[in-house]
């Protein structure tokens, strides 16, 4: 089947590009509608409950700190004649007040009231929660108001305590244990207004109901704020009533959203789809002949034209003495193995480059795979006078991967750190694990590459310009391909080098979950320029 203008690719792109286009904008506009509408509502009520907990926690604490100041004022220290008079004022007034302890910092024993029988009990449960000696006396503010609130078995403490000094200079603790039902109604009167658009609750650290019922925390327009100096074992909670239907409409925004999304992209896919039909085979089909004629007429030409001239001096019999016409011999057959393998590589090029290339994922034993190329290419790498090292850490998991390409990528890295490492001859290739990544390291001790050619190396046909690259032969593909095999995996393939010391090629695949049912890889490695 052939569609219409499938062979024009001007008229592809603008296609492609007003379908692409339109489709963003129409999930763009989408998009921004429910991530404003859903960002305003949340801002607002967000700030709206941070506000009116902050308001409603600083009314609280400022209502007990003012009851505190008038506290203050009506006992005064220096009249101990008075202090039965001042405790039975400070109890009348209505101002939450349980018990007034006046106690000497030095002295297990009240000032006021006078220690008794009578008082004993009262006087060890009080101990029991305010212990002098527990205080840091020389860090209270004089005539400043404290507090201490702690959790008893049946209720909790509360008391507000001031350090004053008599006119000698003694100091005295005047301390007011505040009536745990007197504060809750202290709270019932400060919060009873709020009730009307919130749940309000009052909750301690392990979230036990103080004020109303504990309020669930899964809401996002919850919000919470602790009591900071006064009831500073008590936290605030509030959320909206309505905050479900709030959280419905967002729900109901975003379906929306959604909906256009869902439908922004299977009118892509359709219309990809179609416009795929007769462009994307007939477009790679074009190109990759057309790369392929480019790639072979610009790297088979030497080759071609040194067997042409060594086959012509020996048909022409012009080559005199055995030795001479073995030696011709020898260079056809090097020039052609050096042919058959760059026609080979132009091959696999060609295809991974264009994306035709058959991809087989399945279940992969890194270290194993690469134990078994190694052991494939030893024999030619021998033949070069090479000694290599392999190294690989034990436990590294399976993972999914092309073992074809694989291959085909570490063999690429081995040819050439064979050609370019002139007279030391050392390889060494390390199989690691790094992080979620299985990293392929081959690793010479080569001339190295200078830092200004490293980015350029996985370019396709790019040769170094130093005086070890210009005197080998080379495609300049083996790089490129090796890029583009770790590209498919997801990976990367990187390189450490300094000129003199050698060069670290290292490649990374991402190690991906394998079904515990899926069929390991073959471990047969096809070498270059087998068939």
């Amino acid at each position: 089947m052939r569609i219409p203008f499938a062979h024009n690719s001007p008229v592809i792109f603008l296609a492609i590009g007003l379908i692409v286009v339109s489709t963003a904008a129409l999930s763009f506009v989408s998009y921004h509608y429910t991530v404003g509408r859903e960002n305003l509502a949340e801002t607002t009520l967000v700030q709206s409950n941070i506000k009116l907990a902050q308001q409603y926690v600083d009314r609280i604490e400022q209502r007990i700190v003012d009851n505190d100041l008038i506290l203050d004022d009506m006992i005064d220290v220096d009249e101990p004649a008075r202090w039965p008079e001042m405790v039975e004022a400070v109890k009348a007034a209505d101002l939450n007040v349980d018990q007034v302890y006046i106690l000497s910092p030095d002295s297990n024993y009240p000032l006021f009231p006078p220690y008794s029988h009578d008082i004993r009990n009262q006087w060890g449960a009080f101990r029991a929660s305010f212990n002098v000696r527990d205080l840091d006396l020389g860090r209270l503010v004089p005539d400043q108001p404290h507090h201490l609130h702690m959790e008893r078995p049946n209720n909790y403490f509360f008391a507000s305590y001031f350090l004053k000094e008599t006119r000698e200079g003694k100091p005295i603790l005047v301390c007011y244990q505040m009536n745990f039902d007197a504060i809750l109604g202290l709270l019932d009167r400060r919060l009873r207004d709020l009730e009307d658009r919130f749940y309000v609750s009052i909750v301690d650290f392990e979230n036990n109901g103080i004020y109303g019922h504990p309020i669930s925390r899964d809401s996002k327009y919850f919000f919470e704020r602790r009591f900071p100096t006064t009831l500073y074992k008590w936290i605030l909670q509030i959320v909206p009533r309505n905050y479900t239907e709030l959280e419905l409409g967002v729900r109901k925004q975003r379906r929306t959203s959604l909906f256009f999304i869902l439908l922004s992209m299977l009118l892509i896919f359709f219309s990809l789809a179609i416009i795929s039909i007769g462009w994307r085979h007939d477009r790679q089909l074009r190109q990759l002949k057309e790369d392929f004629i480019s790639n072979v007429s610009h790297e088979l030409k030497t080759p071609l034209s040194l067997i042409r001239m060594f086959s012509e001096m020996l048909v022409s019999g012009r080559v005199h003495g055995e030795s001479k016409r073995l030696e011709y011999t020898r260079v056809i057959h090097n020039e052609s193995e050096r042919m058959s393998r760059l026609i080979n590589n132009l091959l696999d090029f060609a295809g991974l480059s264009r994306g035709v290339e058959q991809k087989h994922f399945e279940r992969v034993d890194i270290g194993n795979l690469v134990a078994n190329a190694i052991d494939a290419y030893r024999y030619e790498a021998e033949k070069a006078g090479f000694r290599m090292e392999l190294h690989v850490e034990p436990g590294i998991p399976d993972t999914r991967a092309d073992p074809g390409a694989v291959t085909m990528a570490l063999l690429n890295l081995l040819d050439n750190s064979i050609k370019y490492s002139g007279d030391r001859k050392e390889l060494e290739v390390r199989v690691e694990r790094t992080g979620g990544d299985v990293s392929l390291a081959v690793i010479d001790k080569g001339p190295g590459i200078p830092h200004s050619e490293q980015d350029k190396i996985f370019d396709q046909f790019y040769r170094g310009s130093g005086p070890s690259v210009r005197g080998v032969r080379g495609s300049g593909i083996g790089l490129a391909i090796t890029r583009h095999v770790a590209r498919m995996h997801g990976g990367s393939i990187s390189v450490e080098s300094e000129p003199g010391e050698g060069s670290v090629f290292t490649l990374r695949i991402p190690i991906r979950p394998v079904p515990d049912d899926a069929a390991p890889a073959r471990t047969g490695v096809r070498m270059p320029g087998e068939s």
